[in-house]
């Protein structure tokens, strides 16, 4: 019974770090797309900058 407990414990630490890997892939994965959007809007503003003096 012992063994049994056991491997339920590992497989359940296993699950565990699965799952805090894929949080932390996920929290990167929006951080980096929010990092992109700012730079995308950033880029937009540069351009329509002289564009709006211009008129």
């Amino acid at each position: 019974m012992h063994v049994a407990q056991r491997a339920v414990q590992v497989v359940g630490q296993f699950s565990l770090l699965l799952s805090a890997q894929c949080a932390a892939c996920i929290g990167a994965t929006r951080s980096a797309m929010e990092q992109g959007q700012f730079d995308l809007l950033s880029l937009a503003q540069r351009a329509a900058g002289p564009a709006q003096c211009a008129v």
